[in-house]
């Protein structure tokens, strides 16, 4: 067999400290897939929708937030209902009770929006009001593979320098961190998954203000500071990437967690 890990941490020591090998895990779909089939969720909130195809592997009572949808395909499928609201997620918490359309709380959520700290930080802390303790949240991009693709504007000159042009995470590889000491109470997995790993958190307390409370600090924080700042090294060593290979069953996502 051969060592994905053992190649990947190879490579990492070959590689200069700005950037790291692409992750040898199932495509991020993948795994999000396996975890609607694992999880069977009855309400599912997405965050940062585009073209629908995350959207279109949830078969349940499903809302989508995007400020501009790009959907060519059926989304719909299975599902009873499937909400759409084309806003910011900012005015869709502002206008909108998610618990109240749901008339239950969100069993499953996929945050894939703008690719900033803020939002996302804003984002985790609104959906977690909504969730029970045992739900999960899945957050995208969190294991930038180079300095560039995590700057917060993703100039034509970062795209020329980086090793994987295209590729924008921006800086939401901090709420790792951030959630590590500002919510240790919580649960965090960060898979391989590819290209740019999966965190799945749990053990989630919707009535905890913490993020709420704090946002401006955490912000002063972690805003200004840069991969480079934090080391793209120390954050993927940090992250203990678990390989999505080991989630294949209920049990094991279930062992993983410590449920």
């Amino acid at each position: 067999m051969i060592d994905l890990y053992g190649l990947a941490r190879r490579a990492l020591a070959r590689n200069s400290a700005n950037s790291i090998p692409v992750p040898p895990g199932e495509s991020y779909r993948i795994v999000l897939k396996r975890l609607h089939d694992l999880l069977a969720p009855a309400t599912y909130l997405e965050i940062g929708t585009f073209s629908g195809e995350t959207l279109k592997l949830s078969n349940c009572r499903s809302i989508a937030v995007d400020p501009e949808f790009r959907i060519k395909s059926d989304v719909i499928g299975r599902k009873p209902c499937c909400l759409m609201f084309q806003c910011s997620s900012d005015d869709f918490f502002r206008d909108h009770d998610l618990s109240e359309l749901f008339r239950a709380p969100v069993d499953f959520a996929f945050l894939d929006g703008l690719h900033l700290i803020e939002f996302l930080l804003r984002d985790f802390a609104n959906v977690e009001a909504h969730c029970r303790p045992n739900s999960v949240i899945a957050i995208h991009d969190c294991v930038p593979l180079d300095l560039w693709m995590a700057e917060r504007d993703y100039t034509k000159e970062c795209q020329r320098k980086s090793r994987y042009r295209g590729w924008w995470t921006g800086d939401v590889w901090k709420i790792l961190p951030i959630l590590s000491k500002y919510r240790p109470e919580l649960t965090i997995v960060a898979l391989d998954a590819w290209p740019t790993g999966l965190a799945l958190v749990t053990h989630l307390d919707p009535k905890n203000t913490v993020l709420k409370d704090n946002h401006a600090v955490i912000l002063a924080e972690y805003g200004a500071m840069s991969l480079a700042d934090y080391g793209v090294k120390r954050h993927y060593d940090a992250c203990s990437l678990v390989p999505t290979s080991s989630l294949k069953t209920l049990k094991a996502f279930q062992s993983c967690f410590g449920k």
